[in-house]
């Protein structure tokens, strides 16, 4: 159980109820039906629950997260290991689970997936390309290290996105290494019957 439990709809405050609905609205449209965001009554669960316990919050972050999906030069797959990659640095249960399941929506293989979240940049038969190995190498570097990143994995990154989407690159993993602290601080379960 999530340090701050999920709220039913009919127990938020009026500003946490104009806060649900803001976001009730942005997953539908930026996550649809591919993890699990509210429970079975409706409340909200993840990053998205102790959200809710700070509502001016929420408005902000869903803003972040519909510009963030808008940034130009990282294609999907490459969003996704690092998103993952992300994960696996702070061993955050419930992002793992989530961005699993969008994973599998791009053009990643499962047994590549499964390395990500281990840790482990694909090899062999399950190799990633050029743009997946630089996305994996930059978002483990980035969320493993103090201080700057490398010129040597700038350079590839420019190189595999451009500047744009190397700026894409670099939001992202940090948009998540604040949203698996968030799910760290609060100890945000895995859904009920489901695996991550």
């Amino acid at each position: 159980m999530s340090r701050y439990p999920p709220i039913p709809p009919s127990s938020l405050t009026m500003e946490q109820h104009h806060a649900y609905d803001e976001a009730s609205e942005i997953c539908s449209g930026v996550f649809g039906h591919k993890f699990l965001y509210k429970d079975e009554d409706g409340a909200f669960i993840g990053p998205f629950a102790p959200l809710l316990h700070t509502p001016s919050l929420v408005d902000p972050f869903f803003k972040l997260v519909v510009e963030l999906g808008k940034l130009p030069g990282l294609p999907a797959p490459a969003r996704e290991i690092a998103i993952l990659a992300t994960g696996t640095r702070f061993k955050s249960k419930y992002e793992l689970y989530a961005h699993e399941r969008v994973a599998t929506s791009t053009s990643l293989a499962a047994a590549q997936i499964e390395s990500i979240k281990s840790g482990k940049k694909p090899f062999g038969d399950d190799a990633l390309d050029e743009q997946g190995e630089v996305a994996f190498d930059v978002a483990i570097e980035l969320s493993h290290k103090h201080g700057p990143m490398t010129d040597a994995n700038w350079k590839r990154a420019e190189q595999a996105f451009g500047k744009e989407g190397t700026a894409a690159l670099i939001q992202y993993v940090g948009v998540y290494a604040y949203t698996c602290v968030l799910l760290n601080g609060v100890d945000a379960p895995v859904p009920e019957g489901e695996s991550y």
